[in-house]
């Protein structure tokens, strides 16, 4: 009680502060907190049931959770699926199921398939502390995208657009959604599976992340460093990341350390449509983390909030074993799970003159997180030729206040054949564990070459 009081009564205080000089009206920033959860999403469920209520999420780990272990268990491991959509059926469903998922239905119709569970919303409760930082961010109109979204000014520590107006609007909530303040470190694998169903030596790493928009601000929202583990010809090599929140004034700053070279080098290239070699050129840097980088390229049109199935609370797909999760030609349809949820669509299309191997690009981002959980690319003749699957959890160790998502990525590469899966927890050694703060010299350059990363 004390909680939702404090809750209350921090929205109340930011919106007396902020009415005034709202970007949103005051009547829809009154929505916050109330008919909306604090950070946009509705609260009530659908019609007929299938999307329950928002009731403030899971705040407490599974029985079998151990604490400190950085191994994720799955809440709902013993559910069942309500019913599977496949080949069979699909044109049953097919207004709430992407394009790009029913490309690969139709391309693996004796194998794809689509297991649907109950819906649970487990995305926990914001801090009162963060809630109104949120509110603060709706009604002040220096919070704001600029350059035609390409950069963020004015906005802090709180989700920036809880009721968005454009695309770009929606993609920036993605870019910023919550996170843990002090941000976290992990060990994961990247698998590759190349169009012979093959499956190419596995890329074993360790990964430090954090997110200076949640810990008191700053000109880049998010730091990364990652470090190959093996196979061994390309281990010590790493790679560090700065997303900038003005992109209309700063670049990504990226560098490269190889252990061949001995040298920290810059690198540019790594943005856009440039392949990923780690992950056999399946995905582009601007589609790590589903998307990244600079919104300069495409336009981006909010198409509004639909009902959809997509992977969610999907934590067995996230930490099944290697083998088990690895198929032939896709991921094993059985270790993910799939739930109806309310996304906002978000459709990008190439601007004239631009560059870019997609012509088009849809994004599905669930309304309670703020992730984007599918999307799909198409060629320059229409045609789908990419689908990205995010595998999210809540962080159910962090609780109110603390929110990160643990999550893994499968991509497919339908032009080439191929597809991968990025940051899988299934290996043995794997962990993934919020920390309350980690060394700013962590993500400098002059840190790629020493040893307190490796």
């Amino acid at each position: 009680m004390k909680t939702k009081a404090a809750l209350s009564a921090a929205i109340l205080s930011a919106l007396a502060i902020g009415s005034s000089y709202a970007a949103v009206s005051s009547e829809e920033a009154a929505k916050l907190g109330t008919s909306l959860t604090a950070w946009g999403s509705e609260k009530q469920g659908n019609a007929d049931g299938s999307i329950p209520e928002y009731t403030g999420g899971m705040t407490k780990p599974p029985a079998n959770y151990v604490a400190g272990s950085g191994k994720w268990v799955d809440p709902f491991a013993d559910e069942k699926p309500l019913f599977t959509i496949d080949s069979k059926n699909i044109s049953q469903y097919a207004d709430k199921v992407t394009p790009g998922v029913q490309e690969l239905i139709k391309r693996w119709p004796d194998s794809y398939r689509v297991n649907v569970y109950t819906t649970h919303r487990t995305y926990p409760q914001m801090s009162a502390e963060r809630a109104a930082a949120t509110l603060k961010n709706a009604t002040n109109p220096e919070c704001k995208t600029v350059s035609n979204g390409v950069g963020l000014s004015g906005c802090v520590g709180g989700i920036p657009f809880p009721i968005p107006k454009d695309g770009y609007e929606v993609m920036w909530n993605h870019l910023l959604r919550e996170r843990m303040p002090g941000g976290f470190e992990g060990r994961g694998t990247n698998l590759v599976v190349d169009a012979a169903g093959n499956l190419a030596n596995p890329q074993h790493f360790s990964l430090y992340s954090d997110y200076p928009y949640w810990s008191g601000g700053g000109d880049y929202y998010f730091h990364s460093m990652t470090n190959t583990l093996a196979p061994a010809r390309d281990s010590g090599n790493k790679i560090l990341l700065w997303y900038p929140l003005r992109y209309d004034e700063k670049d990504q700053r990226s560098w490269s350390y190889s252990t061949g070279q001995r040298r920290v080098r810059l690198a540019p290239e790594f943005s856009y449509d440039t392949p990923i070699t780690p992950l056999g050129g399946v995905l582009y840097f601007d589609e790590a983390n589903m998307f990244a980088g600079r919104m300069d390229r495409f336009d981006f049109k909010l198409v509004g909030k639909k009902e959809m199935y997509v992977p969610y609370n999907a934590y067995a797909a996230v930490t099944a074993p290697i083998d088990t999760m690895i198929g032939k030609k896709h991921v094993n349809p059985d270790v993910v799970r799939w739930e109806l949820r309310r996304v906002w669509v978000v459709e990008a299309t190439l601007k004239s003159g631009m560059r870019h191997a997609a012509s088009k690009r849809n994004y599905y981002v669930e309304e309670d997180s703020w992730s984007i959980v599918a999307s799909e690319g198409f060629d320059q003749a229409g045609k789908v030729f990419r689908v990205l699957l995010a595998n999210t959890g809540a962080n159910y160790v962090s609780g109110m206040g603390g929110v990160d998502f643990v999550s893994s990525l499968a991509g497919y590469d339908l032009a080439r054949g191929g597809y991968t899966v990025v940051a899988s927890q299934g290996d043995p050694k794997a962990y993934y564990k919020p920390i309350d703060k980690l060394p700013a010299n962590v993500f400098t350059p002059e840190a790629m070459a020493g040893r307190g990363v490796r």
